[in-house]
């Protein structure tokens, strides 16, 4: 395999495939990895729940700082503040994390898994055929080479190289805001609520926005990172010029009195900005392509989707991008895929990048607040409500009693705490059995399973087991008071408080069965267990 471009994207699908023994050449043209907070600041709750998957979740959070709520102005008047803390559905909360911390992280994780990125390595073209990908490189020194590999991702960013040989397009083109905009990291001496995301906005009666001013926290106190509309003295000598998506160098910084200005304009009253140690003027393009593979060649991230800044989106829906992709492609490589496995790459991942994209686009120039629920509109901030409902990839079969809740097909398998395993003398997580690089068989027996049914699960298990080539692993939950006979061949866990059923929707007698794919959303259920219909479902991503 080869990943072209070490951000968080590239990096992430690297993990994913060296976790799974594949064999795998990150390459970046960068000369050192980033060193300095030019991009995505916020880490989603659902990307910390990636990254405790992969085990970087504590170093992430004691690098970073927690982003508690938010609150908006609008006019110079608080309209919303929005606390974030203490929601039931969030594993981890919103932290706060420079990208260049993120790639130092993820590199680290990579590197422990025995693969180092090459850098100064840059691509400059490829061609594809049955069987593979040859790619063609340029070194730092001018070397050129190539390289063969089964398949190629590209995560090389708003200026892919991947993309444009391609000949992929922007669906409906690439747009772009009139505006340009800047940013510095600076301390505030202001007395906002602590770790809060702070919003100033202008809106004339006409409707016409005048004025932004955002304000993110980071580690240390009242250092924030600021980002507003550049002034005008830049916007008039650099704003109407052809300036590329992104940070550029080319351009002189923004000073502090730049900085200053925009909070005297918007902010509370006597606020002073010190201590400048970064900034930079950017331009904002937004759009999609129109797919996202071609053949063996894939593309993630901001190769993908451009968006709007707001709130590290691009970032985390690229690590998604990732985390969708590459455990599809390891069973590829295996030869283990379905025919059909990797064109779900698409099918998932561009309906939910659209998605991403047109809401920040609509709710760039707003005060953000466009849902009445504001848990609902968090949560959907967040990615943890994301899912792929519309995949042909996932399934259901039931009776008609179905399922009393739940997570549906194609929505993100949630935690349960207070399983009991025998021989274990703590409680168990449902996050302890799906955690890893396989799909996981949840089957459920309600009380009044009786000892036929539940050897006829244990048959099932090693079945699929062997069927999947040990990529599915099967487990019991049974509920309390279950009478379970001896069983060889299938883990048996307790449900012991009732937990799973209740967030899973098996309350009440009778089988049911969960499969969660190794991205933790739900593939298919079924109630009763239906032996036939969760074959048909495993044919669609599993060869045999």
């Amino acid at each position: 395999m080869l990943v072209v471009g070490a951000g968080p994207t590239g990096l992430t699908a690297a993990i994913e495939l060296a976790r799974r023994g594949i064999a795998v050449r990150v390459v970046d043209k960068r000369s050192a990895p980033a060193a300095q907070a030019d991009k995505a600041i916020g880490v989603h709750c659902r990307t910390m729940e990636i990254w405790e998957d992969q085990g970087v979740v504590t170093e992430a959070m004691d690098a970073g700082s927690w982003l508690y709520g938010q609150t908006v102005f609008v006019n110079g008047r608080q309209t919303h503040q929005v606390d974030w803390s203490g929601l039931e559905e969030l594993p981890y909360a919103h932290l706060g994390l420079p990208q260049y911390e993120t790639e130092r992280i993820l590199g680290d994780r990579l590197a422990a898994l025995g693969v180092r990125v090459d850098r100064g390595v840059e691509l400059t073209g490829f061609s594809q055929d049955d069987d593979g990908v040859t790619a063609e490189l340029v070194d730092a020194d001018g070397a050129r080479s190539s390289t063969r590999a089964q398949y190629l991702v590209g995560a090389d960013g708003s200026g892919s190289a991947v993309r444009a040989q391609l000949g992929l397009t922007f669906d409906g083109g690439l747009s772009m805001f009139p505006q340009l905009f800047m940013l510095g990291d600076v301390d505030v001496d202001w007395e906002m609520p602590p770790g809060h995301l702070v919003r100033w906005v202008r809106i004339e009666e006409d409707g016409d926005f005048t004025g932004m001013l955002v304000c993110v926290p980071l580690k240390g106190r009242n250092r924030y990172r600021v980002a507003t509309l550049a002034p005008q003295r830049l916007q008039q000598t650099i704003g109407s010029g052809v300036v590329p998506p992104g940070f550029w160098k080319e351009y002189d910084p923004p000073g502090l009195a730049d900085i200053q200005a925009a909070i005297d304009d918007l902010g509370p009253a006597g606020t002073t900005a010190t201590n400048l140690r970064w900034s930079s003027v950017f331009r904002v393009k937004h759009g999609i392509v129109d797919r996202y593979r071609d053949g063996r060649v894939f593309v993630a991230g901001d190769a993908a989707h451009l968006h709007p800044p707001a709130g590290g989106q691009g970032m985390n829906t690229g690590i998604q991008d990732a985390w969708n992709l590459a455990w599809k492609v390891a069973l590829a490589v295996r030869g283990q895929a379905s025919p059909g496995l990797l064109d779900s790459y698409q099918a998932e991942r561009r309906p939910a990048g659209k998605a991403i994209v047109d809401r920040a686009v609509a709710i760039a120039f707003t005060d953000e607040m466009d849902m009445d629920d504001e848990r609902a509109q968090f949560l959907l901030e967040m990615q943890m409500t994301m899912n792929y409902a519309g995949s042909p990839l996932v399934g259901e079969v039931t009776d008609s009693q179905g399922f009393a809740g739940g997570p549906e097909p194609g929505h993100r398998a949630p935690d349960v705490l207070g399983l009991r395993r025998f021989g274990v003398a703590h409680d168990l997580r449902l996050f302890d059995l799906t955690r890893g690089t396989h799909s996981t068989l949840l089957l459920h027996a309600g009380p009044g399973t009786s000892p036929d049914e539940l050897r006829a699960l244990e048959e099932l298990a090693v079945a699929v087991r062997a069927s999947t080539g040990g990529q599915v692993r099967p487990y019991l939950l049974a509920a309390p008071g279950t009478s379970v006979p001896p069983l060889v061949d299938l883990p048996v866990l307790s449900d012991a408080r009732g937990a799973f059923a209740t967030a899973y929707g098996t309350t009440g007698s009778g089988t049911a069965a969960y499969l969660v794919r190794p991205d933790g959303h739900v593939g298919f259920r079924t109630r009763p267990v239906t032996e036939q219909a969760l074959r048909a479902h495993l044919a669609q991503v599993f060869t045999g």
